[in-house]
């Protein structure tokens, strides 16, 4: 793997954006490019994941920001064209093809949303690697997220009403951001969703749902602490809620960790 060198990096991206309206084309030269800053030395797992299912060429990650800037312009201006090359994009089995994708995704015009909601739903499926899920709730929806929250949240709510664990599972990874920016107010729903979630059987969602804990009891401490001994109460003797209130008693601050510890020893 060559040094990077910042002046060419931006001309060697600037160059790749300028075939963004050839998508064919553009994805040729996306395997030139990416192999040119290949890291050959790089072993599965060293980087503290687990290795990855799709080939990958284990770029830097300067290398893909760069593609991805210079790509946001073309856009962010035209929507079909842009689309187009995602599709494109999404349709390589390699890693960082799948990655831009997702960053470009979340770079169009969000309107209408039904059009970005659909591939992130259509692309996170059940055999869809963490890594990618992660990207596509994460990067395809941000603009949605800061232009149209009311849009975002509704399909939050879809999601997580959905017979479908996977779309359960992007509903849950969605909610995060939500909480992050600081204009969302609108608990009880949420609640309803996640109190629903945590009762279920042999639950599969554990990961996705304690961290929505954690974020809601950053945001929210005395209110999610609420709502988790309201959970137990209402669940009768389902040690699901128990089980969630042990596991997030650490996110909290002293006062409302210390009211669910006497929830707790009042279910006994």
């Amino acid at each position: 793997m060559p040094a990077i060198q910042p002046a060419r990096l931006k001309i060697q991206a600037a160059e790749l954006s300028a075939k963004a309206t050839d998508p064919e084309e553009f994805c040729r030269s996306l395997h030139v490019f990416l192999d040119f800053y290949a890291d050959r030395t790089f072993r599965p797992g060293q980087a503290g994941e687990p290795p990855p299912i799709l080939p990958a060429y284990q770029v830097p990650k300067p290398v893909l920001r760069a593609v991805e800037k210079e790509l946001s312009q073309f856009a962010g201006s035209d929507r079909t064209a842009a689309l187009k090359l995602v599709d494109e994009l999404w349709d390589v089995k390699f890693m960082e093809f799948k990655l831009i994708a997702a960053s470009i995704l979340g770079q169009v015009n969000p309107l209408p949303a039904t059009s970005i909601f659909r591939r992130v739903e259509a692309w996170s499926g059940p055999g869809t690697e963490e890594r990618l899920v992660r990207a596509l709730v994460r990067d395809s929806l941000v603009r949605i997220l800061t232009e149209d929250q009311d849009s975002y949240f509704q399909k939050v709510l879809s999601w997580l009403r959905s017979r479908k664990l996977n779309f359960n599972r992007i509903g849950l990874k969605a909610i995060p951001p939500l909480l992050e920016n600081g204009r969302f107010e609108d608990f009880p729903p949420l609640f309803k969703e996640i109190n629903r979630k945590m009762r279920l059987s042999g639950n599969p969602l554990k990961t996705e749902i304690l961290e929505v804990i954690e974020v809601l009891a950053r945001r929210s401490p005395d209110e999610t602490a609420f709502f988790l001994s309201q959970s137990m109460y209402s669940a009768g003797d389902n040690p699901n809620i128990t089980w969630f209130i042990r596991k997030s008693m650490k996110f909290f601050p002293p006062e409302p960790s210390r009211y669910l510890r006497e929830t707790l020893l009042k279910g006994r």
